[in-house]
């Protein structure tokens, strides 16, 4: 999962097909609920497939409704949907980060008997771990990795402070679909550890709450869900060319050449290639990723034709935006907004 152009994020179609088993189990029709939302049985089956935010929020909230679980099944008990967002109002109101995370721990001992938070303090390192108690019943890893983001993300949003993980410990082995963690939590991941959870920086506990009321209200209309399409933290390379090739897309200047861009890093261009090969990337894979979730989001929300929304992008021909697009979702631009979106987060 890669920020997008609306600073959100696509959610490869993996995290789509996870969910069939629990909704088909509990007798609903998920190929209906699947075209409720828009998402096309070629994007759900496409092993490259990206679902536009609002496409997995709106499942992930119909989900909710038809099992009335928040936890969708994959844990021993069932959890009433309004939990999290209980907890959050519980919590707003303290002083600092340091507070939310005891209150956090406090809520979830009392409220969930499947579920073990806690945390553990080191001379520079805090561990924040969440585990299921019954893990079997999550094969697929969906909720371990839901609650991780979730959390994380939550952190984020209510210290306004971006918390940069260290490492994140996985209690199971390296699922097939390791290669979407990049997008989770750019950091160090560590499997078959004895606990799930992640880590950042000792000094964060001290951050302040800073949310008000207003932004308590528009953040608990769509949370948990959302959280999982918001983008993570880090200072990689990558996310840093990502917003400058944001920047300069945004104001209709195209996207920046190479040169460029080392050149506003502050580095020689040779040394940036290294950088990135460190980080197991590219810049065209980068500039690639970009335009992709540009596409997404242009074809669900705005009414530009194919061919302007692949001019926009700098593709000189429609027919090779075509091809481009098919090659990173694995349907056609056509497709994807023949089916879009009906619930907009």
């Amino acid at each position: 999962m890669i920020e997008s152009a609306t600073q959100r994020v696509t959610i490869p179609s993996h995290y789509l097909r996870v969910l069939r088993a629990e909704i088909e189990a509990a007798g609903h029709d998920f190929d209906a609920l699947l075209q409720e939302q828009g998402i096309s049985q070629e994007l759900y089956n496409s092993a490259d497939g990206m679902a536009h935010p609002d496409q997995f929020v709106g499942l992930i909230h119909r989900s909710w409704e038809l099992l009335d679980d928040e936890f969708l099944g994959l844990s021993a008990e069932p959890c009433t949907p309004g939990l999290f967002g209980l907890m959050v109002r519980y919590v707003a109101q303290l002083d600092t980060l340091q507070a939310v995370l005891k209150e956090c721990i406090r809520f979830y001992r009392i409220t969930r008997r499947d579920l073990r938070v806690d945390y553990e303090i080191s001379e520079h390192e805090v561990f924040w771990f969440v585990d299921l108690l019954e893990p079997n019943r999550d094969s697929n890893h969906f909720m371990s990795e839901f609650l991780l983001v979730v959390f994380h993300r939550f952190l984020c949003w209510i210290s306004g402070t971006k918390i940069f993980p260290k490492q994140l410990w996985l209690s199971y082995s390296e699922p097939a679909h390791v290669e979407h963690y990049k997008g989770l939590f750019n950091c160090e991941h560590r499997f078959d550890m004895p606990r799930t959870g992640f880590s950042f920086d000792r000094k964060y506990l001290s951050c302040p709450v800073v949310v008000g009321a207003e932004e308590l209200r528009v953040f608990l209309e769509y949370a948990p869900a959302e959280l999982m399409v918001t983008p993570g933290t880090d200072n990689s390379y990558a996310t840093r060319i990502k917003g400058i090739a944001l920047g300069q897309q945004r104001e209709g200047r195209g996207f920046p050449d190479f040169v460029t861009v080392a050149s506003e890093l502050c580095v020689s261009p040779q040394t940036l290639r290294r950088k990135l090969q460190a980080e197991d990337t590219s810049y065209q894979t980068l500039k690639d990723v970009l335009r992709r979730d540009i596409a997404i989001d242009k074809l669900v929300n705005e009414k530009l034709s194919v061919a302007e929304i692949g001019q926009v992008l700098g593709f000189v021909e429609p027919a090779s935006f075509t091809r481009a697009f098919k090659q990173w979702t694995g349907v056609s631009p056509a497709q994807y907004r023949s089916d879009p979106p009906s619930t907009k987060a």
